[in-house]
């Protein structure tokens, strides 16, 4: 394989886009907010359908009232 920096460089790489200094107290924030609400999840048939899998709708309630939707199967 060949790489664009020697071995020990990659292992201390850390991207382009380092982490953000305050990363992880904005994800401990984050998280604290979402486990003080209840989401009100509800699974709905998805309008389309497949013949291996079960294909749903998934609603929820966000942070400050925030409603998101993502549809899987």
């Amino acid at each position: 394989m060949l790489f664009d920096m020697p071995l020990d460089q990659l292992k201390k790489y850390e991207g382009r886009n380092p982490k953000p200094k305050d990363f992880d107290a904005f994800w401990d924030k984050s998280l604290a907010e979402m486990r003080k609400i209840n989401p009100k999840v509800e699974l709905k048939p998805a309008d389309f359908q497949t013949s291996y899998a079960e294909c749903l709708d998934m609603y929820f309630t966000g942070v400050g009232g925030a409603a998101g939707s993502m549809p899987s199967c």
